[in-house]
């Protein structure tokens, strides 16, 4: 292939002019300098530079730079890096500030043109993992793998399967030494070959538009992390009830069921505070209206749950149900804010609804549109909005053998079996479907987009409605830069040990790829019922999930933590009631995701850069810098090895101190998760409670572990956008190796309901000394 490529040519003319233009026999290339660490290389295709937009970059100012110019070659030089472009062979070489050389093109081939399709071929040199690239099957380590970028609805996947729901093309290359990361800003359909051609080389290559690609230089895999997010962009800070264990099934039928759910947990004491409405709730499922039939009285409904603590999240899908007598429709139709073909036609799909028209989210009014219309839910007093099927899904004939059985209720549903009774074959729109106004786009542009733009519309549209009032935002579909707007779930798995163990990589790399806020839906979504073994080891490695949703289809059993008999309940509590102790450590890691763009959710290579054992053992993670995670995901196992990197730690459950490097047999009855705590840490909890906000939490517990470190601890309302104009605390807390406690007040702007805190060593007695900011205390 490489020796086939249309390349740039010979470099006749360069120019200094806010960026740095190189012109090119063949094309031209522009390099921008967005920091001292990160650099844009734009080509241009047939000699222009037609893609000055960018759907997840916005406009920086630029950086200055030093150049230089010999005859051979060009050199861009910043603090961090210097770039070197050979005239003759152009060739693009990265080195760091004391000249090693960290990246390199492939030959003559950094740029490479066949027919609409660009490429640009890297030389393997010292790369030893490339993780990222978002929700991908399989080990975290994708070197030697070949992966799909875009956006497919695929709920019967299995290890080999590429792609699914969300797509990232943002890949992080990783050595002991140095980092960096590829950031290929090209929507169309793309595809990396990560060595698997070839050993000497990876590649990346995209079916049309322009070779576009942002180089973040590290020299640590954080770095990386924190200048790509830097760009793209964090995540806003959910509200704290976010955090808290969340319940939903396809197949919650009517309001009796929801609400004898909720007093079911609360009777049982099993802490819960989000529960979701599928698409049972809606008339005859158009998109946001509600069944009077099932749901008679809604607002009413939505208050009494409150009452207990809960909050409702539904679904929206993007399919609005094509009926003159339905507003959204005859609207949407007037104001041609539908999808439409290349004739001018509205394009018309098939989803629940049957035939439907979806909204042309790439249009500014579109999106206003569509978040306006979400005012009667919010109204009626839904806390989120959880989008779905908008990769966007669609069916390519009427679902006749399912809708023959609807008759206008769910209850006739039956148990259908997915893969069997739905036509998932083209699963979206056709190639000549087009987007846009007054500029215009084919769908093989916007369709990886069309999540994060509905993502967007309803932020953007939930703060116009409730500026006071931080809300959950879920979607399936997302493209880098999602986390700006919405939490991202893996879509529908399935209730198979696989599928437990493949949502450790998948998380992992999706925190790399910029998105915080990930889970996978607990005891899996279909394909059989969860046994209630399966379910125990689901929950006690979901609760460590930042996203923590239990979520099943209406053909399997109903997956409560009651459902499976007593023992399962018991343990199921347990895991539930620690994950509300742990709230203010994990709402303390959304404060540093969205400070530093550093997930919660880590694989180990985040916080052991030089250890590479900890790429190997992707069946572990790092929850923030102090807890290590090690679940287990085979059936009938009571024990697993684990691997502690470099110092000491100590098991949660025993309190025995171990010292790593090293891999230790340890036990895991089914009632245990096998739980490390890095020496030196301060752990934050809060007494248990049924729903965040039942207790004031006048005492923050402190668990401290002996040795040297620090903890930083963050609170707010955990309900308003009050935190952006100040209105927080962010406290220090630093442990010596002689037991010294120290707590500092980086930062006080909220009035905290906190009175004391209670320091719990591991072998001493509890200290409970009262909250008079900046002190000392012995331990």
């Amino acid at each position: 292939m490489v020796g086939k490529l249309k390349t740039w040519g010979k470099i006749n003319r360069v120019e200094k002019a806010g960026s740095l233009f190189l012109y090119g026999e063949k094309e031209n290339l522009r390099i921008d300098v967005i920091s001292d660490k990160v650099l844009r290389f734009h080509f241009s295709k047939n000699r222009e530079w037609r893609h000055d937009y960018s759907f997840t970059v916005p406009k920086f100012p630029l950086m200055d730079f030093e150049l230089e110019e010999t005859p051979e070659e060009v050199r861009l030089m910043t603090k961090e890096l210097i770039v070197t472009i050979h005239k003759e062979k152009h060739k693009i070489k990265i080195f760091d500030s004391q000249e090693n050389l960290v990246h390199s093109d492939y030959k003559h081939a950094g740029y490479g043109r066949f027919k609409n399709r660009v490429l640009s071929f890297k030389k393997l040199r010292d790369e030893e993992a490339f993780l990222g690239l978002g929700e991908r099957i399989g080990g975290l380590n994708k070197k030697g793998k070949k992966v799909v970028n875009w956006n497919t609805d695929e709920p019967n996947h299995h290890p080999g399967t590429d792609p699914l729901y969300q797509t990232h093309p943002f890949l992080l290359a990783w050595n002991p030494q140095a980092s960096y990361g590829i950031y290929f800003d090209n929507s169309f359909r793309s595809y990396l070959d990560l060595g698997k051609e070839d050993d000497g080389y990876y590649s990346f290559c995209a079916e049309d538009g322009e070779l576009d690609y942002y180089f973040i230089y590290g020299p640590s895999p954080k770095e990386v992390i924190t200048s790509y997010t830097g760009f793209t962009g964090r995540c806003y800070l959910p509200p704290l009830w976010a955090l808290g264990y969340q319940q939903s099934k396809w197949g919650y039928t009517n309001e009796e069921e929801i609400l004898q759910i909720a007093a079911t947990f609360r009777e049982k004491e099993i802490p819960c505070d989000v529960i979701y409405l599928d698409i049972d709730y809606m008339d005859d499922f158009r998109v946001f209206t509600v069944s009077d039939e099932r749901f008679p009285n809604f607002s009413a409904m939505l208050k009494e749950l409150a009452k207990e603590g809960f909050k409702v999240v539904p679904i929206i899908d993007p399919g609005v149900k094509k009926d003159i007598n339905y507003e959204l429709y005859k609207e949407g139709i007037a104001k041609k804010y539908f999808c439409k073909k290349s004739d001018g036609t509205v394009h018309i799909g098939y989803v629940w609804p049957g035939e439907s028209a979806f909204p042309d989210f790439s249009r500014e009014q579109v999106r206003e549109w569509w978040g306006e219309k979400q005012k009667k839910l919010l109204d009626d007093g839904v806390a989120g909005i959880w989008n779905d099927m908008n990769e966007p899904a669609s069916f390519t004939r009427p679902i006749n053998a399912l809708f023959d059985k609807l008759e206008g209720s769910m209850t006739f549903w039956g148990k259908p079996q997915l893969g069997q009774e739905l036509d998932w074959q083209e699963k979206t729109f056709p190639a000549d479907v087009l987007h846009g106004d007054s500029q215009e786009y084919t769908h093989l542009e916007i369709h990886n987009l069309y999540g994060l733009l509905m993502a967007k519309a309803s932020f953007e549209g939930w703060k116009k409605a409730k500026p006071r009032q931080r809300p959950l935002i879920i979607t399936r579909a997302g493209f880098a830069g999602v986390q700006k707007y919405s939490a991202v779930w893996t879509g529908d798995n399935s209730s198979w040990w696989e599928h437990l163990a493949m949502s450790l990589p998948m998380l992992q790399n999706l925190s790399i790829s910029g998105v915080p806020f990930v889970g996978a839906d607990l005891g899996g979504f279909f394909s059989r019922d969860c046994t209630p073994e399966l379910f125990i080891r689901w929950i006690e490695l979901g609760i460590f999930y930042p996203f923590c949703r239990n979520h099943s289809d209406i053909s399997s059993k109903n997956q409560e933590p009651w459902s499976y008999g007593e023992k399962t309940e018991e343990i199921s509590k347990k895991y539930i009631q620690l994950r509300y102790q742990l709230l203010p450590y994990f709402y303390s890691l959304f404060w540093q995701a969205r400070e530093s763009g550093i997930p919660p959710l880590r694989a180990m290579v985040l916080e052991f850069p030089r250890d590479p054992e900890t790429i190997a053992n992707d069946d572990q993670f790092m929850l923030g810098s102090n807890l290590l995670v090690a679940p287990v995901c085979r059936e009938g196992a009571r024990a697993r090895l684990v691997y502690l990197p470099q110092g000491e730690w100590y098991d949660f459950w025993s309190r025995q101190k171990l010292t790593g490097p090293g891999y230790f047999p340890v036990s895991a009855p089914l009632e245990t998760i096998p739980l490390f705590v890095k020496s030196g840490s301060v752990i934050p909890l809060f007494d248990v409670q049924n729903y965040v906000g039942e207790k004031s939490q006048e005492v923050l517990n402190l668990q401290i572990y002996p040795g040297e470190g620090e903890f930083l601890y963050y609170e707010d309302d955990g309900i308003t956008w009050d935190y952006e104009q100040g209105k927080f605390n962010l406290i220090r807390f630093m442990l010596s190796k002689d037991m010294q406690l120290k707590i500092e007040y980086l930062h006080q702007g909220y009035k905290s309901p906190r009175k004391n805190f209670k320091i719990i060593p591991l072998k001493e007695k509890p200290i409970e000394i009262e909250d008079r900011g900046d002190q000392e205390v012995k331990i």
